[in-house]
């Protein structure tokens, strides 16, 4: 578990699902040696969702290689001295339980940090620890329909529809990892180190407000409330979806200074009567069906290959099994092929951020469960007396 930019990191984790372990993940390939504590005989609940092999479905695979699975039954003393001691070791401590539980286990932060007053410790709820829904329990689909995205999502003049992935929990994952990186880079920095504070928390709501950016400026502005947006921009005519004789694309124009140059590629001249981005906006229905005349006799292909060439922006619309064979895929390196022991062949997602010196992004596969819990507390224990300790206090589970 060594190479990366995080080589020296080590981190601990007590999450499920998905928002908490896509922080892990993102550690973990960086480099970062990542425990994951879970529950003696049930472990993460994503263990047992969707395709795969008993006990690591794909969805706990794709988040959780390149960790250490440890099991501990916080019911016991025993189970929660181990974890104290366990966390208190670390650089990081990354947890997703309810809002109080840590506390109530007697792993909170101010219990953690007096025993390591260093530690990073990244809290991830589903509205955050403030607010008067802190206490709330908040999943992906529910806080997206209450955080707005699905209002801006969907058919346009349609009902809103979620985004087809959990944006929530996968932004709240990477909010959190980016909040660990400051945290650590704060603590390299602190002067005093009596006076650094290493706990934050991110909430899924925060994330998806965060996500409707401009939207929430614009309201203020002159009080605009969008709805679902379809195939279009918001700012920007054209930047959609148009069919072709045998498919679809999606294409723009991001300057009026090209507008000149994209009429000639289409051949519809009486769009030149729209030349600003404001011009087309107001007749977006008439420039729009322009445009969707003049593709709509080209095949998918011939669009590409011509709009490539005048350097305007422009993709097919892919499928997943597109994407996995897509030649920009494989040079980022951003789908890997694997071999799971439990499983076999299969591919799991890359690692968004390309480090030229560290090429390795999946060292080792998703963990069974418990599998690492000897090796991990041999290594932590002070002698083999509190080894023995623990595991006859029900620490470790049956």
């Amino acid at each position: 578990m060594t190479g990366g930019p995080l080589a020296d990191v080590s981190v601990v984790e007590m999450t499920g699902h998905r928002a908490g372990p896509f922080c892990g993940a993102l550690l973990a390939d960086m480099g970062a040696d990542v425990v994951k504590i879970e529950r003696p005989g049930v472990g993460d609940p994503a263990r047992s969702q969707g395709i795969g092999p008993e006990g690591k479905s794909g969805y706990f695979m794709a988040n959780n290689r390149n960790k250490r699975s440890v099991t501990l039954d916080l019911k016991t003393d025993a189970g929660t001295e181990a974890a104290r001691e366990l966390i208190a070791s670390a650089d990081v401590f990354v947890e997703n339980f309810g809002y109080g539980v840590t506390d109530k286990l007697g792993i909170g932060y101010d219990e953690i940090s007096e025993h390591n007053p260093e530690i990073v410790y990244a809290s991830i709820k589903g509205y955050g620890e403030t607010g008067p829904k802190r206490a709330q329990p908040g999943l992906d689909l529910i806080l997206q329909a209450e955080g707005g995205i699905m209002s801006v999502t969907g058919p346009e003049d349609g009902e809103p529809v979620k985004v087809g992935q959990a944006i929530g929990d996968l932004t709240t994952g990477m909010f959190a990892a980016m909040g660990v990186l400051a945290r650590l880079s704060e603590r390299d920095r602190a002067e005093d180190a009596d006076a650094f504070v290493g706990k934050f928390d991110v909430g899924l709501f925060d994330s998806i407000v965060t996500l409707l950016n401009e939207y929430l400026t614009e309201y203020s502005m002159d009080g605009s409330v969008p709805g679902p947006q379809g195939v279009t921009h918001q700012t920007l005519v054209p930047y959609q979806r148009f069919e072709t004789a045998d498919g679809a694309i999606v294409t723009g124009v991001p300057s009026d200074e090209r507008w000149d140059d994209f009429v000639d590629l289409v051949g519809a001249e009486e769009l030149r009567e729209y030349p600003t981005n404001d011009d087309r906006q107001d007749n977006a229905e008439r420039v729009t069906e322009l445009i969707q005349a003049a593709l709509e006799e080209e095949s998918t292909e011939h669009w590409l290959e011509q709009l490539t060439a005048a350097n305007f922006p422009c993709g097919p619309i892919n499928d997943v099994a597109d994407v996995v064979a897509d030649e920009q895929t494989d040079a980022r390196n951003l789908v890997v092929s694997h071999e799971d022991p439990d499983w076999g062949e299969c591919l799991l997602p890359g690692h968004p951020i390309n480090y030229p010196d560290h090429d390795a992004v999946v060292r080792s596969p998703a963990p069974r469960l418990g599998e690492h819990t000897e090796d991990v507390f041999d290594e932590l224990a002070d002698d083999q007396t509190t080894l023995e300790e623990w595991s006859e206090g029900g620490a470790f589970g049956d």
